[in-house]
C-alpha cells in the first residue's frame, strides 16, 4: 500500500514540475558531495558520499521541479556483520525551491521536497530494500557561473542524514 501511495504521489509531482508554461526558467542541476547519517541510521553506517541530478522550472524566485539522487554509506565495522556491508539510500522527490535576491549575484535559496527514499541494505550475497516516503529541506548558495553550495536534510521513517553537496546548475 505504501509503494502504491509513494508511487501516485511522485507522478502527481512530476505531472505538476513539467506542467509549468513553456515562458519559465528551466534550469538542470547536477552535485555531489557528503551524506552524514543521524539518528538510528548514524549508529551502524558510517559517513558516505551522494549525489543529485534535477531539473527545476520556475518564473521569478519560485521554482517547481523533480530530483533523482543516488547515495552510499558503508557500515561500521563494529556494527557490522560483513565487511563490506553498506546502505545504498535512493529516489525521487518533488521539489519546491525560493531563491532570495538578483540572479546575478550569489543568490540565497531555500527548498524542500517530498517523494520516495528507498533503503537498500547489501552485504556479500544478502540484498534487501525498503520504500518509505522520503523527505528533504534544505537552503544554499548559487553563483552567477552556474556554481551552487547547499545543505540539506533527507529522511524517511527509517534512514536520516544530512547532505553538503556542491555542483553545477544551467539554464537552457
Amino acid at each position: 500500500m505504501m509503494k502504491k501511495r509513494s508511487a501516485m504521489f511522485l507522478a502527481a509531482f512530476a505531472f505538476l514540475a513539467f506542467a509549468i508554461p513553456a515562458q519559465a526558467q528551466t534550469t538542470l542541476y547536477i552535485g555531489a558531495g557528503g551524506s552524514f547519517p543521524t539518528s538510528d541510521f548514524g549508529d551502524y553506517a558510517n559517513t558516505g558520499w551522494m549525489g543529485t541530478a534535477g531539473a527545476l522550472f520556475g518564473a521569478g524566485p519560485v521554482g517547481v521541479g523533480a530530483e533523482f539522487f543516488y547515495g552510499q554509506n558503508n557500515h561500521k565495522d563494529e556494527v557490522s556483520l560483513a565487511d563490506d556491508a553498506k546502505t545504498t539510500p535512493w529516489g525521487f522527490m518533488g521539489i519546491v525551491d525560493y531563491a532570495f535576491g538578483q540572479p546575478d549575484k550569489i543568490r540565497p535559496y531555500v527548498f524542500g521536497g517530498l517523494g520516495v527514499l528507498i533503503h537498500k541494505y547489501s552485504a556479500g550475497e544478502i540484498s534487501e530494500s525498503e520504500t518509505q516516503f522520503g523527505y528533504q529541506a534544505g537552503a544554499g548558495l548559487s553563483f552567477p557561473l552556474g556554481i551552487y553550495v547547499e545543505g540539506r536534510y533527507m529522511g524517511s521513517e527509517d534512514t536520516k542524514y544530512f547532505g553538503a553537496l556542491a555542483g553545477f546548475a544551467f539554464d537552457l
